[in-house]
């Protein structure tokens, strides 16, 4: 079987594990899963631990539950989904080609909300694996929104609100908006090891419309021994880019058809 091929199976292999899961309201235990899916139970063992890796499946007493990823994206507002739905393939296609970790989020007041990750070889040094929400000031996807952002949070103005998570983590006022001021003129953002120990991310804006309005962030990441900033801003720009065009189109995919439903 061609490799395509067998990427194929194992999808819609997944894929039925998870509407299995996804329609039980207890734990189901691997047996059954696979005797119900009428998958080979190494090949479910194989689905699961990649899917629990992700966070798309939990396992609980002797079983296994939907997982609380998957929650996550069914509960994302409607344009959030749409933007989720129009960058995850070029995500996937710089993951691919990187082997780093690909990110999307948005601004949620100072903390930034991820839409999607996509994680490599840094998945077990990451602490927002598995978790929804990181401060802004820590991130490069918050730092490039809130440079592109006409109000700054007032979280972020008041005496003490930049709590570190790092040595390096940014602290003081004027130094952030030394930096925001720079992601700004650069359309690039760095957080360079100050959420993770050693790890450096760069972030660009996905820009809608002719007023270029900041609708999410796009981040790649790796060890900072490994990730070349100029190299990344390059394909981080491309993917932005690339995101901001599939999105608009998609919305404009979406007006079409309501418009046709209308008359």
């Amino acid at each position: 079987m061609s490799e395509s091929l067998e990427a194929d199976n194992l999808v819609s292999r997944a894929a039925r594990v998870l509407d299995l899961l996804g329609d039980q309201a207890s734990p189901v235990a691997l047996s059954n899963i696979a005797r119900w899916a009428g998958i080979p139970k190494t090949t479910v063992w194989r689905l699961l631990r990649i899917l629990s890796a992700n966070g798309l499946v939990e396992r609980q007493d002797v079983g296994y539950v939907v997982g609380p990823r998957l929650v996550h994206i069914a509960a994302l507002p409607e344009d959030h989904e749409l933007l989720r739905a129009s960058a995850v393939p070029f995500l996937v296609d710089l993951h691919v080609r990187t082997g780093a970790m690909v990110s999307l989020g948005v601004l949620a007041g100072s903390e930034v909300r991820y839409l999607e990750r996509i994680y490599g070889h840094l998945a077990a040094r990451t602490p927002s694996y598995g978790r929804s929400f990181a401060p802004a000031h820590c991130t490069a996807i918050g730092k490039v929104l809130l440079a592109y952002s006409p109000d700054r949070p007032l979280e972020l103005t008041r005496p003490g609100a930049l709590i570190p998570v790092t040595p390096r983590s940014i602290t003081d006022i004027d130094e952030l908006s030394a930096q925001l001021q720079a992601a700004r003129d650069l359309g690039i953002a760095v957080n360079d090891g100050e959420f993770v120990r050693g790890v450096r991310c760069v972030a660009c804006p996905v820009l809608e419309g002719h007023q270029r309005r900041p609708i999410a962030a796009v981040a790649i990441g790796d060890t900072a021994s490994s990730l070349d900033v100029d190299r990344a801003s390059k394909q981080i720009r491309q993917t932005a880019f690339a995101v901001s065009v599939a999105v608009r189109a998609a919305a404009n995919s979406r007006r079409g058809h309501a418009m046709s439903r209308s008359c």
